[in-house]
Order: C-alpha cells, then sequence, then structure tokens
C-alpha cells in the first residue's frame, strides 16, 4: 500500500481535491448563517459599492473583494457564496502543490482526505466568512517563505525577491483578519529558526514597505479613516468585552485565558472536527487537550531535526493559536477562530504520532497510523452526511429562502422580509441581527439593538429617537440553538419592557409571524406622539 501510494500520490492528490469540490458542493448553503458577521461582510461590501465607504472594524480586504461580484452582480448571495467555495478549493490545491515533494506524501494525502470529507471544515466553502480568503493567502505565505528560506544567488534581486512576495501577503492576511498580522512574526520567527539573519531583517523591511504602500493607497482612495482597532483592542483587554465596569484583565487572567481556551478548542472543538465527539457535546477534557499539546511538540520537535516544511507549519500554528488563546476571552467558543489551523496542526501531531509509534512498534508504524486516520475519516464522513441537505438545498433555489432555518429565525426573518411591504421606505427599524434583516429585507438598513447600560426609559428612548427609529422587531431566538424551549435571547424584551413600563402605550402592533407556541416574531410601531404627551402631562 504505500508503494501504491508513493507511485500515485499526484492522482491520488487530485483526486481528494475533487472530493473536496464535490463534497464542498453537496453540503452548499444558501442561508444566511445566523452567526452574523457572514451577513456583515456582504452589508460592508454593499455600502463600498453603494457609498463608497471604507470597511471598517474587522478586516476591510475580504468586504473589498466581495465588493467586486457585488458591483457585477449585484447582492446576489449565491453568487457571494459561490466565490468561498471557489476559494476554498484553490487553497487546498495550493496546499497540495506547495507539499507534494516535500514532506511525505503518506501524511499529506492522509491530512487532505481528513479534510475532503469534513463538514466541519467545508461549512466555510458556502459562506461569506473570510476563512476561505485567508487560507488560501496564508497557503500562499508559506510556500514564498518556503521559497524565499531557500533561494541562493549572487545576485541581490534573484537572492531576495522572494521577499516581496512575503511581504505583501502578510499584509494582505492582515488586511482579512487582524490576526493575520501575526503571521509577520511567524515568518521572521522561522527564518530567524533557520539562522537567516540577513533574510528575516529584509523581510522586516518588506513587511513595513506594504504596510506604507497599503496605508498610502487608503489615504489617496478614501482620505482619512477612523481607526477602529483602538476599540477592539480595548475590549479585549478588558476581563469583559461588553462590560467595562469589570475592569482591566491581568497577567494571571491572560493566563487562565489561555488555558480555559485550549480546554475549548482543543478538547471540545478539535475532537469535534476529528469525529472524535458527538457534535452535540460541549464537554471539555485537560487530560485530552495536553495529550495533543505532547503530540504536537513531539511533531514540531521532530520536524525541527527532520523537514522545514513542517517545522513552518508547527511555528505557524503554535503563533496563531497561541495568540488566539491569550487574547480572546473564553466567552466567544467558536469554533471558526481554528479552522484556518487545523490541517497544519493534524500534520504536525500526525507527524509527531507516527515517530512516536515507530519507536514503539517499528515498522507497523504505518498500518497503525493509517488505521488511525480512517476510524477518523469515518467518524467525520458520518457526520458530514448527516449535514448533507439536498431538499433544503433545492428548496432555498426554487426560491424558498427561508427553508432549513428553525422556527425561532423562519418567524423573525418572514417579518424582515416582509417590512419593504407593509413599511414605508421612511420607516427606520430596530431589531437584533441588523445585517441579516438588512440582507433578506432586500437590502434595506436596521438599527441594531445588542445591549445597553441603564434601566431608564427615557435614556433608552434616546438614541432610538437620535436615529429616528420608528419600529422594533423583537423575536424569540434561542439562547440555546439546539433546545427549544430553554429561553430567548430577550436583550430587546428587556429594553422595551423598561421603556413600556413608563409608556404603557408607546408601542403599537403592526404586523407577526408564528404564534405563542411556535417561538414569533412580532413588528411593533413606537408612538411617539403618545411618548410625548405622557412626558408633558407628568
Amino acid at each position: 500500500m504505500n508503494q501504491f501510494i508513493d507511485r500515485h500520490a499526484n492522482t491520488l492528490g487530485w483526486l481528494l481535491i475533487g472530493l473536496t469540490a464535490l463534497v464542498a458542493a453537496l453540503l452548499f448553503n444558501l442561508r444566511i448563517d445566523e452567526g452574523g458577521d457572514d451577513s456583515t461582510y456582504i452589508c460592508r461590501a454593499i455600502d463600498v459599492v453603494a457609498e463608497g465607504r471604507y470597511p471598517t472594524y474587522q478586516g476591510p480586504l475580504y468586504p473589498l473583494f466581495l465588493s467586486v461580484f457585488v458591483a457585477a452582480f449585484g447582492a446576489n448571495v449565491a453568487v457571494l457564496k459561490a466565490t468561498s467555495w471557489a476559494l476554498w478549493v484553490a487553497a487546498q490545491v495550493a496546499f497540495f502543490l506547495t507539499l507534494r515533494r516535500n514532506v511525505s506524501p503518506r501524511l499529506l494525502l492522509s491530512t487532505m482526505a481528513l479534510m475532503s470529507i469534513n463538514a466541519w471544515v467545508l461549512f466555510f466553502a458556502s459562506q461569506t466568512y473570510s476563512e476561505a480568503l485567508f487560507v488560501l493567502l496564508m497557503y500562499l505565505l508559506l510556500a514564498a517563505l518556503w521559497r524565499y528560506d531557500v533561494a541562493d544567488s549572487p545576485t541581490l534581486w534573484r537572492q531576495h525577491r522572494w521577499s516581496l512576495a512575503v511581504g505583501g501577503l502578510v499584509v494582505l492576511c492582515f488586511l482579512v483578519r487582524t490576526v493575520g498580522g501575526a503571521l509577520g512574526i511567524v515568518a521572521v520567527g522561522y527564518l530567524l529558526v533557520r539562522r537567516q539573519w540577513k533574510k528575516a531583517a529584509i523581510t522586516v523591511g518588506s513587511i513595513a514597505l506594504f504596510a506604507l504602500l497599503w496605508t498610502g493607497l487608503r489615504a489617496a482612495v478614501w482620505g482619512e479613516i477612523p481607526q477602529s482597532g483602538a476599540r477592539q483592542i480595548e475590549q479585549l483587554m478588558q476581563k469583559h468585552p461588553y462590560q467595562v465596569e469589570d475592569g482591566q484583565e491581568t497577567l494571571s487572567g491572560y493566563a487562565k485565558r489561555f488555558a480555559d481556551n485550549s480546554n475549548l478548542y482543543i478538547s471540545k472543538h478539535l475532537m469535534r472536527i476529528a469525529g472524535f465527539k458527538d457534535t452535540t457535546d460541549r464537554t471539555t477534557s485537560t487530560a485530552i487537550t495536553v495529550v495533543v499539546y505532547a503530540l504536537f511538540g513531539f511533531g514540531a520537535f521532530t520536524a525541527y531535526k527532520r523537514n522545514r516544511y513542517l517545522l513552518l507549519m508547527a511555528i505557524c500554528a503554535s503563533v496563531m493559536l497561541g495568540l488566539t488563546f491569550v487574547v480572546l476571552q473564553a466567552l466567544w467558543d467558536q469554533y471558526r477562530l481554528i479552522i484556518p489551523y487545523v490541517a497544519m496542526s493534524y500534520m504536525v501531531i500526525l507527524y509527531g504520532l507516527f515517530h512516536l509509534l515507530k519507536r514503539a512498534i517499528g515498522r507497523h508504524a504505518h498500518v497503525a497510523l493509517l488505521a488511525l486516520v480512517v476510524f477518523s475519516g469515518a467518524l467525520s464522513a458520518s457526520q458530514t452526511i448527516d449535514k448533507i441537505d439536498l431538499e433544503a438545498l433545492s428548496r432555498n433555489l426554487d426560491g424558498e429562502t427561508l427553508y432549513g432555518y428553525t422556527p425561532d429565525w423562519q418567524n423573525y426573518l418572514n417579518v424582515c422580509q416582509h417590512i419593504p411591504q407593509v413599511l414605508p421606505d421612511t420607516a427606520y427599524v430596530a431589531c437584533r441581527k441588523p445585517n441579516m434583516a438588512r440582507i433578506y429585507a432586500g437590502g434595506r438598513k436596521f438599527y441594531g439593538i445588542y445591549n445597553f447600560t441603564t434601566e431608564d426609559p427615557d435614556e433608552l428612548l434616546a438614541p432610538l429617537e437620535n436615529r429616528r427609529v420608528t419600529h422594533v422587531v423583537i423575536a424569540s431566538l434561542r439562547r440555546d440553538p439546539l433546545v427549544p424551549g430553554a429561553g430567548v435571547i430577550n436583550t430587546i424584551h428587556r429594553y422595551i419592557g423598561f421603556i413600556a413600563q413608563k409608556y404603557p402605550e408607546a408601542f403599537r402592533l403592526v404586523a407577526h409571524s408564528g404564534d405563542e407556541n411556535n417561538e414569533p416574531a412580532y413588528l411593533y410601531a413606537i408612538d411617539y406622539d403618545y411618548i410625548n404627551r405622557t412626558r408633558n402631562a407628568q
């Protein structure tokens, strides 16, 4: 079998890329994800085209990328999602072409096989999240860095031209996701480990050059841009991102974040991705986390001595995951944060495990490792088959845009969809998920209510009055998406409730979807005339 794999590695690699494209197509999801960030990216792309607005807060490059397709096809969700499919397949091509002659075919093909049938990973091949673009750029960066590492020529240009690719790609990764800037640390750190002192220094200069070029281009096209990153940093430095009163995080607090996030993302999310845990299993295990860290560490150490390609992947995964685990509060708990680094982590872990097995059982190590890969692949494939929903895809293509959502989301989005028909263009509606509502309401803008810091009715009314909000949607969105009846996200319920205590007739029902027993959503008009009369009478 080893000889067969080695002899046909190229053909098998392309077949696995084809399998990736096929399974991603079978899993294709035309609905906007409930998480919200994907609709936010689309809305920012729409604003780029419609208003020339520079996308701030999150990385700007992905909305700018989407804006090209919005300009050409409008806010066509199917087209925008198809770009993620193409980007993800392109990323797998880049991964394969870079590594096919530089690592063991069995290791490479095992990793590709596990990725090609994994619904957790391929979910991002049909969502307008930034993962697909980020992964492609990151793989291209690693390929450029490997080329730069071995470049050797008496000609200055031929010796260091790859530094331009490295520097440019680091900046592009940063512009897709802020954490992508840490890939600069990865690039320089790798060259230093390789004792490429001059190349490391030149890489720093190349990154600085492209950062300055982008800053100049942005200023020339958009003028002065507000720095939204400062607020992000402030949130990350707080103990709780939304509760300033809790104070700033301490050194021990950051250490606790690392420990908590390690357990969450390794013993829970990574084990679910690998198929070793049920999709609904939310338990964590410090023992599993320690074992995985030990295997990864042994794989990285072995790669340091034997394979520079695996060494770079180990450095990249270590820096990017380590930074994520330290910086982010554990309450985020979103598995998408580790998806870009899963394939690299798999390779390093499998590499370490193989060399441990080789020491323990000798020539049978290949068989044992293959059995583990097949077992994990079978579990992942089973989960993937369960998530394929061709009926939902067919109905969504036929125009039933809400088919496949749970009833709470169907009722909420049904109300939002009908707002253009029941309200004039001058109406401005507040809701919990404004960008998601905007997509399903044909591009109409909504006002978002995410939290509040007072219970005073007039203080709560002030931002609504200042923004000229005329209506509000109250939905029954589940607190736990998997458990109906276990509570709803009640921020707007409480917000409106405090106002209604003082102004009991301030809200008039306009429309609703669903009954009291079916997770309903309601559209209310705000009666400012009644509110003002009540104020004047007090």
